[in-house]
């Protein structure tokens, strides 16, 4: 098993406990790496909150519902990086956009996030101008916001409303945009969502990506896969040199970290593995419609 001596268990609370103090889950070599997807609890508002605050009781309700809301849709959000992490067409893309970022060089390169937004600058090579179109081609391809690093990427959350103006170059081009008239009244049995649904899913097939990334279904689940993923490559490149034992600290870690059961552990990472092969649509249980 791994074990760490004194100097180094102290050394990685330190470097832990300075993470959590710049709010970030790691760095790289141009800072530290910002993920917000990372968090994993609500907010709650504490009596002594509502004192200082002077807050009324329909304030409070209002911003813990907006808390929960944000929270649920933080899940769901985690749940498409775990379903991107576990796809092997995103990862091969993933390793492309890099080679082409690496081709860049070091003075040109945008620094990360790399997001829609990210440009070169005047008088950079013709690599770096590439890098770019290639960088917002994949993000738009993929519904995501930005790259906090290569192995985290932020997807986009709903817009609503929809303020970005046409043409802006935050706003995604790939995704399903509902025109509601101020005037016009939805009811119950529009059938509104199977509509939105259907139209999900055409676009991934046009787009050539699996039809189970359309309103991805089993969130919860690739939630999951995403934690395992994240927390599996972190214990890989950090004791890059141990190999007995190896597994078995790995699932354990992440078994505490997510309080879920060593065979629970045991059975995403066999998904994963599956997926990562190219195997989803073999596994019955990520295709099932969930309620």
């Amino acid at each position: 098993m791994i074990w760490l001596d004194e100097p180094h268990a102290k050394a990685e609370s330190a470097y832990t406990r300075h993470c959590d103090t710049m709010n970030c889950v790691g760095f790289q070599s141009n800072g530290p790496i910002v993920y917000h997807l990372m968090g994993r609890k609500s907010l709650k508002i504490t009596e002594a909150d509502i004192a200082t605050m002077g807050w009324t009781v329909s304030q409070v309700q209002e911003l813990e519902k907006l808390c929960e809301d944000a929270f649920e849709a933080t899940r769901r959000l985690r749940g498409v990086a775990g379903w991107l992490l576990s796809d092997r067409g995103y990862l091969q893309e993933v390793v492309r956009l890099r080679d082409q970022y690496i081709q860049v060089p070091v003075v040109s390169r945008t620094s990360f996030p790399l997001g829609r937004t990210s440009s070169a600058p005047n008088g950079d090579p013709e690599n770096a101008s590439q890098f770019i179109t290639a960088l917002r081609e994949f993000l738009d391809r993929w519904g995501l916001m930005f790259l906090s690093s290569w192995g985290l990427p932020t997807p986009q959350g709903p817009l609503l409303p929809d303020y970005l103006p046409a043409g802006a170059p935050a706003r995604p081009t790939h995704g399903i945009y509902v025109y509601i008239p101020m005037h016009y009244r939805l009811k119950g049995d529009d059938g509104i969502q199977a509509k939105i649904e259907e139209y999900q899913k055409q676009a991934a097939v046009k787009l050539g990506i699996d039809p189970s990334f359309a309103g991805l279904a089993h969130f919860q689940t690739y939630e999951q896969m995403f934690r395992v993923v994240h927390l599996e490559r972190s214990i890989r490149r950090r004791f890059e040199n141990s190999r007995r034992g190896l597994v078995a600290a790995i699932e354990a870690a992440v078994a505490a970290d997510c309080h879920l059961s060593i065979e629970r552990v045991k059975r995403l990472r066999k998904l994963i593995a599956k997926c990562q092969r190219g195997g989803r649509a073999r596994i019955k249980a990520l295709h099932v419609k969930s309620s």
